[in-house]
């Protein structure tokens, strides 16, 4: 195999570690363990792994153009999300004066964006070797949606611990103790920090997290849907669930319906995103609002601020939610003292 064609997923597999984590040896993060950097190095040795040289084209672009990095899926335009992040970036680009490039991408390769002098990464779920191209040529990017405490990058997310705490807050102030949740994909970070705002507010009020109350979904209402009826149809079913998503928590919602029971009187559901489905549920949902367009907006400002010489250093920001209370939860009779 030539050194041009090697692929930081194939060191990767060499080393046996995460794609993350040969991006922070790359990027010689402090916090990688020993053994793994002196795998991923040896990796990076016997494989000849160099970054494209053709990639400093970039560097050299118009201080104006960026590249919009957004990871190919399905139905990916009807997304509400999508159309968040498109309206926020929109919003800043035309105010500043910014050019765009958009790129959708699979995650193989580096993607054609041109003469942009910075990336706006939608997403790094699967794109981690694009992040770490970029970082590697030291072409200005930022990435939305996720907090990365640990890479020389910068990026603004929303505080998913903290709106997760503030849920679990609100159900036990309406008397639930039995409260369950439904993730989103481990596999991102998103979901890792939804389950653990979870797991950090029932054990700080020490309300027990019985082993069915944590099931795995991906933010689909089709992956809910199988694990709200194991949910509810157990025999020490909850009185209330925390889903990852608008579309898991309505999922849930017909669901329960469907089992015959009542939403809010037997079951509390709370959602996240504030999306178009939470109000036109078959009861209307309460759930997290997050700023989803301001994230992108607050994105193009700062990678423009990077640009034009005014900041230098990574900027890594959280902004914050807001709970929307609709029909989907009410007092239980448990006494919330």
């Amino acid at each position: 195999m030539s050194a041009g064609k090697t692929r930081i997923a194939e060191v990767a597999r060499a080393a046996k570690v995460s794609t993350t984590t040969v991006s922070r040896v790359l990027n010689n993060v402090p916090t990688v363990d020993e053994a793994n950097r002196r795998r991923v190095l040896a990796a990076i040795k016997r494989l000849r792994y160099r970054p494209n040289a053709n990639a400093q084209r970039l560097a050299a672009g118009r201080n104006n153009t960026m590249a919009l990095v957004i990871p190919r899926f399905a139905d990916m335009f009807r997304s509400f999300h999508v159309m968040e992040m498109l309206k926020g970036v929109g919003t800043a680009a035309d105010r500043l004066h910014v050019d765009l490039l958009l790129h959708v991408t699979d995650g193989r390769g580096f993607p054609n964006v041109g003469a942009a002098a910075g990336i706006l990464f939608a997403d790094i779920d699967g794109n981690e070797e694009q992040l770490d191209w970029a970082l590697q040529q030291g072409i200005p990017s930022i990435v939305m949606y996720q907090f990365l405490e640990d890479l020389p990058v910068s990026c603004v997310a929303v505080d998913n611990r903290a709106a997760v705490e503030n849920v679990v807050a609100y159900l036990v102030k309406l008397g639930h103790r039995e409260i369950a949740t439904i993730t989103g994909h481990l596999r991102t970070s998103i979901g890792i920090e939804r389950l653990d705002g979870y797991l950090k507010a029932m054990q700080a009020r020490q309300l027990e997290v019985k082993p069915h109350y944590v099931q795995h979904g991906d933010y689909t209402g089709a992956s809910a849907r199988p694990l709200a009826k194991r949910l509810l149809a157990h025999e020490d079913r909850p009185t209330a669930v925390v889903a990852a998503s608008d579309e898991m928590a309505v999922a849930v919602i017909d669901t329960a319906m469907e089992m015959g029971l009542r939403v809010p009187e037997d079951l509390s559901v709370v959602g996240f995103d504030d999306s178009p489905i939470a109000k036109f549920s078959k009861v209307p949902l309460t759930t997290v609002w997050q700023p989803m367009s301001d994230v992108a907006e607050r994105s193009v400002e700062i990678l423009r601020g990077r640009l034009s010489g005014s900041s230098r250093r990574p900027v890594k920001e959280r902004l914050g939610t807001r709970l929307v209370e609709r029909q989907s939860c009410r007092q239980t009779w448990l006494d919330p003292s």
